[in-house]
């Protein structure tokens, strides 16, 4: 299948490790160009580093992006504009879920976490807009979560933020779709990443068991019995924001292995 990406654009917030740094790769891989947008500077640079010697005449730009001074995202999105030539894809993974119990998440965790997302993805999203305007091919990935869709005990922020931007990527499909700009959501599981660890304590801590055995049974609620893989959300990131998912517009896809029970 020809995706025709190649020589395509593509801005990745959230760039400098995990689902992020995934989705960057595969990307790099079909020839697109990359912005690097992360906190961490220094992850987003040997990133760009371990790419170009992959892909020696790949174009990457690292832009130093905090989401949480929301005075600075202009100029960054505009950097990274002129140093690649405009903008065919945007890719919002910057932002999580601060876990924990009702009672134990502060004010200020929910401030700051909400300040990224889902705010902070619509900030850059209204930034990019005039470049993903000029493309042929414009795509718009928000990655959320499954708990958007079925809220957890152990993890009670994560509902509201996913469900949130869920319904932020509905409502700019319906306005920008006339414009040839697809929106859409993609929602991970349980991924293997450094917060599948943070999972596995706090399951070990809840159930009064091991981490081995927390490991175990966490694997167990997914029907296809693995945790997810970062590499697997960045292959559907990668289709969406090819020329086959033209028509595709306005909808949350799950990568969790099956374990969200709800239709």
């Amino acid at each position: 299948m020809k995706l025709e990406l190649k020589g395509r654009i593509a801005f990745v917030t959230g760039a400098s490790r995990g689902i992020g740094a995934a989705i960057a790769r595969a990307l790099a891989a079909e020839g697109v160009s990359l912005a690097l947008f992360g906190r961490d500077v220094a992850r987003c640079k040997k990133l760009a580093g371990d790419l170009s010697k992959r892909h020696p005449a790949l174009r990457t730009v690292v832009v130093q992006l905090d989401l949480e001074k929301p005075a600075t995202i202009k100029a960054s999105v505009t950097k990274a504009a002129k140093a690649l030539g405009g903008c065919d894809i945007l890719i919002n993974c910057a932002g999580g879920a601060y876990r924990g119990r009702l009672e134990e998440i502060p004010d200020e965790k929910w401030e700051s976490f909400f300040s990224v997302k889902p705010l902070g993805l619509i900030r850059v999203t209204r930034e990019c807009l005039p470049y993903l305007r000029k493309s042929t091919q414009a795509r718009i990935i928000n990655i959320a979560g499954t708990r958007g869709r079925e809220p957890a005990t152990f993890s009670v922020m994560a509902a509201p933020i996913n469900l949130g931007t869920l319904a932020v990527t509905k409502a700019m499909a319906n306005e920008l779709g006339p414009q040839g700009i697809t929106v859409n959501a993609v929602n991970p599981g349980s991924t293997d990443t450094g917060r599948w660890t943070e999972l596995v304590n706090m399951t070990a801590r809840d159930r009064s068991i091991s981490t081995k055995e927390a490991e175990k049974y966490l694997n167990r609620e997914v029907p296809m019995g693995r945790v997810v893989q970062a590499e697997d959300v960045a292959d559907l990131c990668v289709f969406l924001a090819s020329s086959r998912a033209g028509m595709i517009s306005g909808v949350a896809v799950n990568v969790d292995g099956g374990r969200t029970r709800s239709i």
